[in-house]
C-alpha cells in the first residue's frame, strides 16, 4: 500500500495488511477521524474490530509523528473545477442572457 502506516487485519488464520485502521483502535490512541488524516493515517470506517497490536502500531506513529513533527501533503485536486461560469460571455446563449446580443440577433 502506498500509506506511511498500516494495520494488520486477522481473519480466521490468515494475517494481511488492511485498507485503514477502525475508529475504535483510533479512539484508543485519543484521536478522532479528522486529526488522523491530518497525521496520515489511513482509516477504514467499514471496519469494526479493535486489535491491540494495531493500538501500539499507532501510539509508536503518533509519539514520533509528533517528536518529528510530520506534515502530511495535502492531497492533489482530483477532479475538475465547476465549468461553465467563465464561458457566458464567450458563446450566443451567454450573450444573450448577459443581453450583449442586440434585439436583431446580431453582435
Amino acid at each position: 500500500m502506498s500509506h506511511i502506516i498500516s494495520p494488520m487485519v486477522f481473519r480466521a488464520e490468515t494475517v494481511r495488511e488492511g485498507r485503514g485502521f477502525s475508529l475504535a483502535e483510533i479512539q484508543a490512541v485519543g484521536l478522532n477521524a479528522g486529526e488522523a488524516k491530518i497525521l496520515g493515517i489511513p482509516v477504514d470506517v467499514r471496519r469494526k474490530s479493535s486489535h491491540e497490536e494495531n493500538v501500539e502500531i499507532l501510539k509508536e506513529y503518533v509519539a514520533s509523528a509528533k517528536e518529528n513533527e510530520i506534515k502530511v501533503p495535502a492531497p492533489k485536486q482530483t477532479s475538475k473545477g465547476q465549468r461553465g461560469r467563465a464561458d457566458r460571455g464567450i458563446t450566443k446563449a451567454g450573450r444573450k442572457l448577459r443581453g450583449l446580443v442586440n434585439a436583431t440577433g446580431k453582435n
